[in-house]
């Protein structure tokens, strides 16, 4: 997905990796994009280690 194609409120995947989010299939909803529009923020919709809001910053690697 292109980051001029992600707005705020978009669900999306969000990528496993072996640290700070181990499990595979969580979605969430785009809660921020960077200025740039090389980082956006993504709420997950399951909790994680007893809290509900987390959100994970993410790397996108893509044109603009």
């Amino acid at each position: 997905m292109l980051i001029t194609e992600i707005e705020i409120g978009d669900r999306m995947q969000i990528p496993a990796d072996g640290k700070f989010h181990p499990e595979h299939g969580h979605r969430g909803k785009v809660v921020w994009i960077s200025e740039n529009g090389k980082t956006v923020a993504i709420q997950c919709e399951r909790s994680h280690h007893g809290k509900k809001n987390t959100v994970f910053l993410v790397k996108i690697n893509s044109e603009k």
